[in-house]
């Protein structure tokens, strides 16, 4: 009889736990999206930072799932002059068997220069971002700058080589620096503020003063001047007066208005009167 009784529960336990529901699965979007379990609607909301994207997500399975947007995800747009967008935080999508899920994706542009996407722009989920720029995705979410235009600025360092002067944040600077293998560039850049509108072509306004600290040592007592070399090492502005200057260690303040110039590469030289080279600073805006 005991023995009936054992038979009996585990019966009843097996069709028990086979009518139970299982857990959820939580898959990532493009491996969801290559096993058809899902399909999905991405649009712009117009712009390229901030809550930039709509997606709303079917279900084309009959079982609920969990769908992981990464950090990092690439979307691109049907219109190749508009901006590719990534993904700057992870979205977990909770979709049903029956009713399609909508959510808005925080995003960062990742192609400076290209137009501004507009609202109701068609996109399409691509490849996963470079590691680099995954890496400082992460770093910007866990600090909590993504709401920050330096933050912008410092994806725009890793996707376009933009200007690490232009991260006007020292946390975020250093990470950037040290994560592209460069060197901190002792200068920052005081740019216009630009408001980009849907549309309209997006990058960093444009480069109105470069600051910065010069330090320098003399072996003996010179007459020195500060200028400005383009690219090619043409002179192309004098950036401070002859001045006479006693031997030893200097410490000044850099200053120089850039807003007539092209963007490029340049280098403030502090040299002798004769031309001799004491210093250089390389500067990019």
């Amino acid at each position: 009889m005991r023995l009936f009784f054992v038979l009996l529960f585990c019966a009843y336990w097996g069709v028990v736990s086979a009518q139970a529901p299982k857990s959820p699965v939580t898959v990532d979007l493009a491996q969801a999206l290559q096993k058809k379990l899902v399909s999905i609607a991405v649009e712009a909301t117009g712009g390229y930072h901030g809550e930039c994207l709509k997606v709303v997500c079917k279900n084309l399975t009959g079982r609920y799932l969990r769908i992981r947007i990464p950090i990092g995800q690439l979307m691109e747009p049907r219109d190749t002059a508009e901006q590719t967008l990534v993904v700057a935080a992870e979205q977990l999508l909770a979709v049903n068997a029956k009713t399609p899920v909508e959510a808005l994706l925080q995003t960062f542009c990742a192609q400076s220069g290209d137009l501004s996407p507009a609202r109701a722009s068609v996109f399409a989920a691509g490849a996963m971002a470079p590691q680099k720029l995954c890496d400082l995705l992460r770093f910007i979410v866990e600090k909590g700058k993504a709401g920050q235009v330096e933050a912008q600025n410092a994806v725009w360092c890793v996707t376009d080589n933009s200007s690490l002067g232009s991260v006007n944040d020292v946390e975020l600077l250093k990470y950037t620096a040290q994560l592209l293998g460069k060197p901190l560039p002792g200068y920052a850049i005081k740019r216009q503020t630009v408001s980009h509108f849907p549309g309209s072509r997006a990058e960093p306004g444009k480069a109105m003063v470069v600051e910065g600290n010069f330090r320098f040592v003399l072996d003996k007592d010179e007459k020195t001047i500060m200028v400005l070399l383009d690219a090619t090492g043409k002179i192309i502005k004098q950036l401070s007066k002859e001045e006479s200057m006693k031997a030893g260690e200097h410490r000044s303040g850099l200053h120089v208005e850039v807003i007539n110039l092209d963007p490029g590469h340049y280098t403030v030289r502090l040299q002798t009167k004769g031309g001799r080279v004491i210093k250089d600073l390389e500067v990019d805006f």
